[in-house]
């Protein structure tokens, strides 16, 4: 347990020093040998900076260890504390504490407002700390999931490099044999070995967490054309037709190059499943307002009224079918949402009810 701060929690505790006009509040971690501040307002510097304490000036401890509120109006005379090294080194003299419980009966800490002269808590001061401990521990479930999600993450990701370099390399023998295949199946090997180095490339931005790491913007139209090319051959097997109307110019912009792969292939990819034999799928890309603009727009069937509330949620089903019997999840335009608004970006549904689905990509542009 190391010390950090939480943004969440140091806005509880700036919350709970006003409402209750306290000069400290903290989240304070507690374990077999010291307490650590994951929230914390009214520090004095240096504790500030060091944001822990030994258990010898802990209050917490005991709220922890008798797993109930701890109620102290005055710390020099309650026999629990009155020896504790917070009080003439931090100047603790009233404090009231409510253990933060987690899963399975465990009990992390204590959250605690703390005032530096003799306090009776009230009713309504013990449960206005009741109801911000609530909202703690409710955070706290919060970071341990996404933890969890993180550790499991990690293992997914080392678990699908191995059969990925598998398949490259597969793809790559298949490469060098190419004039002994027949004609028809080239076109696939070569788009064989593109999306698993487009997957190997997903995975390592994964792995590394830090999308913006190498500093470099990519160019919009030249990811999209990649895109493109790439699902040209599943547009063909169905009998479409993408035209493409790329930038003349570069247009960086400020977005990972895996997730405009992501967003471009999903809607593309829905076009294609469902726009009829015969249609036409229609990429375009502009600059607008200081933005990188791409449009993708089919001949299909489009949404109906009823689609439109439901459209980005997760596992929503919309009243068009695929074409070809293809599988659908009700995840993609989820997916497409969250990834361009987590990097700044917007996504419109610009068609209206009865034409074919077209969609607008914003991402900010690179500053110059």
């Amino acid at each position: 347990m190391e010390p950090s701060r939480h943004v969440d929690f140091e806005r509880v505790t700036a919350l709970a020093s006003r409402l209750l006009r306290v000069p400290v509040c903290l989240v304070s971690l507690v374990d077999d040998s010291r307490q650590v501040f994951a929230g914390a307002c009214g520090l004095p510097d240096p504790l500030n900076q060091e944001r822990q304490t030994p258990l010898s000036h802990s209050f917490c401890k005991h709220a922890v260890r008798e797993r109930r509120p701890l109620i102290i109006p005055d710390a020099r005379l309650d026999p629990r504390v009155a020896e504790n090294g917070a009080i003439a080194d931090l100047g603790v003299i009233a404090y009231l504490g409510f253990p933060i419980h987690g899963p399975d009966d465990l009990i992390y800490g204590a959250f605690c407002v703390i005032d530096s002269k003799p306090r009776a808590w009230s009713e309504e001061d013990i449960g206005v700390v009741r109801d911000l401990t609530a909202i703690v521990v409710e955070q706290v479930e919060l970071h341990t999931t996404k933890e969890t999600e993180r550790s499991s993450l990690d293992v997914l990701i080392h678990d699908l490099k191995t059969p990925l370099a598998g398949i490259r390399m597969v793809a790559s023998l298949l490469q060098e044999k190419e004039q002994e295949l027949p004609g028809s199946l080239r076109p696939l090997v070569g788009a064989l070995g593109e999306s698993t180095d487009s997957a190997l490339k997903l995975v390592e931005s994964l792995a590394r967490r830090d999308r913006h790491s190498s500093g470099v913007c990519p160019d919009l139209s030249a990811q999209l054309a990649d895109v493109v090319g790439r699902q040209e051959i599943a547009a063909e097997d169905k009998g479409l037709q993408i035209l493409f109307d790329g930038s003349k110019s570069p247009m960086p912009v400020a977005a990972p190059d895996w997730v405009i792969e992501q967003v471009a292939e999903n809607l593309l990819s829905n076009a294609i499943k469902f726009t009829p034999a015969g249609g036409r799928i229609q990429v375009s890309v502009s600059e607008q307002d200081g933005y990188g603009v791409f449009e993708v727009g089919d001949t299909g069937p489009g949404f109906a009224k009823e689609d439109y509330p439901k459209l980005f949620r997760r596992y929503s089903r919309m009243s068009a079918q695929p074409t070809a019997g293809e599988p659908s999840t009700g995840l993609g335009l989820s997916i497409v949402k969250r990834l361009v608004e987590q990097e700044g970006g917007s996504v419109l549904l610009l068609s209206r009810p009865g034409e074919g689905a077209r969609f607008r990509v914003s991402f900010p542009q690179q500053e110059r």
